[in-house]
């Protein structure tokens, strides 16, 4: 019986322990968002989506494969992670590391299923400021308020990507964009969605210095409702139903807008009180449901504003 051990490249260093200071500056990552701020680094996991930060000029600070304690031959080691300890250079770093399955599930945390020859890195992040050209040379800007669910936040923002809506502004209180579960849930895009965090009570003011406005998502006005004014861009007869696009109140009549920011609230918070003066938009439902998950409505919301726009 073989007792060789297979010679894993030396620029890879193995961690062995969790209490490795290497190993508890990863797991400080995932599991403090202070320490994010402070480091200006994430992880982030799976070949696929580092690919695809590398091809969009984002940079990593450590590399890591997981790999088990003693493969004995080279085929003991399989894609992806085999890919990455013969190529190293295809994934430039300052830092490589090897890690066993279990360390990296610690590392990763258990939800993140690491595979037995998976890669995760060490991402450096995107600094962007309040008056970044990134986020406001756009005619429509995204605004997430007090969301603090990392998965809608994550899938809010992988939708706004494949829907045109290129940058946003968080208010305080939201769920920080590199949570692991919300870099999970938006395949990574949350590392190339340029943002800013801004105070609730500071939002209108960036917005208007910008020219855009606002336009707060919200449900449509029941029955008891003191009479409101609501409003269709397309001159639908009778009240609004479903089928029928989105529905504009709280304001007067004044589409065409230019520069546009969608405003998504927490469901569980609702609209902030400093934006009761601002435009409603609504999506007509059926009255057995109570209301739709944010994620789900600013899917929704967002395309057909884009289709809105185009006419």
């Amino acid at each position: 019986m073989s007792t060789s051990t297979y010679q894993i490249p030396r620029l890879f260093y193995r961690l062995k322990s969790q209490q490795v200071n290497f190993a508890k500056h990863f797991i400080a990552l995932r599991e403090k968002k202070k320490y994010r701020q402070d480091e200006g680094t994430v992880i982030v996991q799976g070949y696929k989506t580092l690919k695809e930060l590398r091809d969009q000029g984002v940079k990593f600070k450590s590399l890591i494969v997981t790999v088990k304690k003693e493969p004995e031959e080279e085929t003991d080691i399989k894609y992806p992670a085999i890919n990455v300890i013969k190529d190293p250079k295809q994934f430039p770093a300052q830092q490589y590391y090897v890690s066993d399955i279990n360390l990296a599930r610690r590392i990763l945390g258990t939800a993140s299923k690491p595979g037995n020859h998976d890669i995760f890195a060490e991402v450096i992040v995107p600094q962007y400021s309040s008056d970044d050209s990134k986020i406001f040379d756009h005619d429509r800007i995204l605004v997430l308020d007090k969301i603090s669910d990392p998965g809608n936040v994550g899938t809010i923002v992988r939708t706004a990507k494949a829907l045109g809506w290129q940058s946003g502004l968080i208010t305080h209180h939201s769920c920080d964009l590199y949570n692991d579960k919300c870099v999970r849930a938006s395949r990574g895009l949350a590392l190339t969605w340029p943002h800013v965090a801004v105070p609730a009570n500071k939002l209108l003011d960036h917005l208007k210095k910008h020219g855009f406005t606002p336009i707060v998502a919200d449900m449509l006005p029941s029955n008891k409702q003191e009479k409101v004014e609501i409003w269709s861009p397309e001159e639908h007869s009778g009240p609004p139903a479903q089928g029928t696009g989105a529905w504009f109140w709280n304001q007067p009549k004044s589409l065409p807008i230019k520069k546009m920011a969608l405003i998504l609230s927490s469901e569980h918070h609702g609209v902030d009180d400093s934006l009761a003066k601002e435009l409603r938009v609504s999506l007509p439902m059926d009255s057995s449901v109570e209301s739709l998950n944010v994620a789900t409505a600013g899917a929704i919301i967002m395309s057909d504003l884009n289709r809105l726009k185009q006419k």
